[in-house]
């Protein structure tokens, strides 16, 4: 199996620096490509840098830095780079978890997204901060990532899922399969720093948690796993409104 390594945290990240080690180990992996952003572009989503010119270097044998997004990364790779499309795409192992809402804005998601459109099942991993956000702890994703990337390649899933898969810090209790969670931006007045009297701001994306799901489940101590829809389509409301629109009233103006 040919697999295709990226990630938002940069060519050089200590995350896909662990992720290469464990696939090179994985007994059903004949050949491992890296197409990473020659730097760190976390929380850029799927962005695109439209019309801007994008250099690639080769930095090793199937190893090259880019100086786009996680999802141009892929785009490259899959057009220009590569030989042959990949058999799996595994986008990190991110640096922070990405659970909850902060689906939309990762771009370690959005790597893994751009490989789904295409057909190619992808997998996101990411590893959770220490409780005070001070440090990674790498044992969790380096004891059980191999294992995990082992089954759902086993297993498969459909076409249009991307595969979302976090790890706590410290101890694992087990795995969990379970819904994308909900969490909102704190609305402490140190989310956002102001660094003078006008700006500039940071945003330091504190978060509360909102119900359960990923974001709670993973904070107890177990790998979540959790297949996100491409298609954001709700064809509740979408019937809903359509049979709204249906209503002859809906045009009767006087």
């Amino acid at each position: 199996m040919k697999v295709l390594l990226t990630n938002d945290d940069g060519f050089g990240s200590a995350g896909i620096t662990l992720l290469y080690e464990i696939v090179s180990e994985l007994k059903f992996v004949s050949e491992i490509w890296i197409v990473a952003p020659s730097v760190d572009m976390s929380g850029c989503s799927r962005s695109l840098n439209l019309r801007k010119p994008i250099q690639v270097n080769c930095l090793g044998e199937r190893k090259y830095s880019v100086s786009g997004t996680p999802a141009e990364c892929v785009i490259l790779a899959l057009n220009k780079i590569m030989n042959k499309k990949p058999d799996l795409i595994l986008s990190g192992i991110n640096h922070g978890l990405n659970v909850g809402n902060d689906v939309s804005y990762s771009g370690t998601i959005a790597a893994a997204m751009e490989g789904t459109t295409l057909s190619i099942p992808s997998i996101a991993l990411s590893q959770m901060y220490s409780s005070d956000h001070s440090q990674i702890k790498w044992e969790s994703a380096k004891s059980f990532a191999p294992d995990i990337i082992s089954k759902l390649v086993a297993t498969g899933w459909s076409k249009n899922i991307v595969i979302n898969v976090n790890f706590p810090a410290g101890k694992v209790l087990g795995v969990k399969f379970v819904e994308q969670g909900q969490h909102r931006m704190s609305s402490d007045s140190n989310y956002i720093e102001n660094m003078g009297d006008n700006g500039p701001y940071v945003i330091r994306g504190d978060r509360v948690l909102i119900g359960s799901g990923d974001v709670d489940i993973v904070s107890k101590g177990f790998i979540t796993i959790t297949p996100l829809k491409l298609d954001f389509t709700d064809y509740d409301s979408l019937k809903i409104i359509e049979n709204a629109f249906e209503k002859p009233q809906m045009y009767n103006h006087k």
